[in-house]
């Protein structure tokens, strides 16, 4: 092979790596995770893949991911809701609150759309009528609806409540085979409308650029308001199944979601920026790899709070390396 070959060869292989870096990274990570607690957690003597194991795991990545594949929408715009983890809590609140009282989980969760609609609608919409970052609007929700529960359960007396209407029966939603199907539709429906459709197409181009797409006749508002009714729709989902696993909600059901999304997103790596490289895929590895963390990490002897910190540990790093990228940004 001449020179100039070999010279060709290693620029189209830099041209690719710059392309798919990122996608090579994420997965990388995930597959380094599966070897690692494999080897890790059997030396332990208690396997990850062990029957009990595997079932808290599919739980966590199912509602981790659910509440991700719909927050891929809001951060290709190049924003993010900081108020998903309160309105997880408020959800679960209500479907039991509401299902005790009913019998219902139609009616409970018919109310949690009408609430997540209308926040989604104030967030998506606010930071353009307002002229500010959509992310102090979902900041605005965070305090409200942590008021709101905080009411709530001091009405109640208790700071947990279950689930205990005899009509209502919760092990479908324990079932792996239910949620692994509901988070298939959910990942279908979404990349349909994120690949396929001019909500998806016009959302990576607000993200990539707000000026250009505006001046091609984008109507703003609405581009930015329908992607966080997809997200307030994936976040009731992942609020029943969240109820659903436990059969009840308590005051600090939810603390930390919007951490856990984030941290899942850059693990499968979204680009913070948004635009035109937001993938969906990002959502689904990110998941896996974070659940794997979080619960392969107490297995092999890692306390349950340090786990925090390496979220946050995560979460610095990657925001040093965005800030300090040409061009670099974090979510607004």
């Amino acid at each position: 092979m001449t020179a100039i070959a070999q010279e060709k060869e290693k620029q189209t292989l830099q041209q690719w790596l710059k392309k798919h870096g990122s996608s090579v990274a994420s997965v990388g990570g995930l597959l380094f995770c599966v070897i690692f607690f494999t080897i890790a957690t059997g030396i332990k003597g208690e396997s990850i893949w062990s029957a009990s194991k595997l079932s808290t795991l599919i739980g966590d990545v199912i509602v981790t991911a659910l509440m991700a594949v719909g927050a891929v929408f809001i951060y290709s715009l190049g924003n993010m809701d900081v108020s998903i983890g309160k309105q997880i809590g408020l959800y679960s609140t209500l479907l039991v609150i509401i299902g005790n009282a009913t019998g219902s989980l139609l009616i409970a969760i018919l109310v949690c759309l009408v609430i997540a609609v209308v926040i989604g609608i104030v967030n998506g919409s606010a930071g353009e009528l307002l002229h500010m970052y959509s992310v102090i609007s979902s900041v605005v929700f965070m305090m409200v609806l942590s008021g709101i529960s905080t009411i709530i359960y001091s009405n109640l007396g208790t700071r947990n409540i279950s689930l205990t209407h005899p009509d209502i029966n919760l092990m479908l939603f324990r079932q792996p085979w239910f949620m692994v199907l509901v988070l298939a539709i959910e990942t279908a429906v979404i990349g349909y409308f994120f690949y396929y459709t001019k909500f998806g197409k016009y959302a990576r181009a607000i993200g990539a650029n707000q000026t250009a797409t505006s001046q091609s006749g984008v109507n703003i508002i609405l581009y930015r308001v329908i992607p966080y009714i997809f997200l307030a729709v994936c976040l009731v989902t992942a609020s029943l199944f969240q109820m659903g696993y436990t059969g009840a909600a308590s005051d600090s059901t939810g603390t930390g979601f919007e951490m856990n999304v984030m941290v899942s997103l850059i693990l499968g790596g979204m680009p913070l920026k948004g635009g035109m490289k937001s993938r969906l895929s990002c959502a689904i590895i990110g998941s896996l790899t974070f659940s794997l963390l979080a619960v392969g990490l107490p297995i092999i002897g890692v306390p349950t709070n340090m786990t925090f910190l390496i979220k946050a540990i995560i979460f610095l790093v990657v925001v040093l390396i965005t800030c300090r990228q040409k061009g670099g940004a974090l979510p607004r």
